[in-house]
């Protein structure tokens, strides 16, 4: 049994050192495509179109919309409290909005499938609520259009059939998110 039991945190364990890595990948600035004429190419979705070369510098500019990576800020299982991680980076998103002019802002949180539908929703309404706060605090405002909503367990971004448990929680990583949406 204390086998069983060392076993199951081993692979916990590893399991959060592969979502913590993943999430560190994404991170990583990319190369960007761009027109003959140097601007960034972006696609249906207002992200970036990057190359799989790293980058010393994003040229995906967060004040500008930038790719979704840059306007995504991610939580710990069920938390609506903003890691250090994600106060860095909305304190960039929070500069680059303020000299963009940007005309809307949508802050959209979203809980894993992990607990009820109501509760999902509420939490990913605090999520959102939070991400809100903060950029209020940094000195963000947009004149009457300032949305701020959760959308519960809906667009889940992983994939985790078969996974149960810590694994599960540490699989899921990617669905506890808000992301903040920028109209120019």
């Amino acid at each position: 049994m204390k086998m069983l039991k060392g076993s199951t945190i081993l692979a916990a364990a590893g399991a959060l050192t592969l979502a913590a890595s993943a999430q560190a990948q994404m991170n990583t600035p990319k190369d960007v495509v761009k027109s003959t004429g140097g601007r960034v190419w972006v696609n249906s979705f207002n992200n970036c179109v990057v190359t799989k070369w790293d980058a010393a510098t994003d040229e995906c500019d967060a004040g500008t919309g930038g790719s979704l990576e840059l306007r995504t800020v991610y939580f710990d299982f069920d938390s609506a409290v903003l890691t250090p991680a994600a106060k860095a980076k909305l304190d960039v998103l929070a500069n680059g909005l303020k000299s963009s002019g940007a005309k809307k802002v949508r802050i959209v949180g979203f809980a894993d499938k992990i607990g009820t539908t109501g509760y999902n929703a509420n939490l990913s309404q605090r999520r959102a609520n939070a991400v809100s706060r903060y950029l209020a605090g940094k000195g963000l405002t947009v004149d009457g259009n300032y949305e701020v909503r959760g959308l519960g367990e809906t667009a889940s971004q992983s994939k985790c059939e078969g996974v149960r448990g810590n694994e599960l929680k540490a699989c899921l990583w990617r669905d506890r998110r808000v992301e903040v949406e920028v109209v120019n």
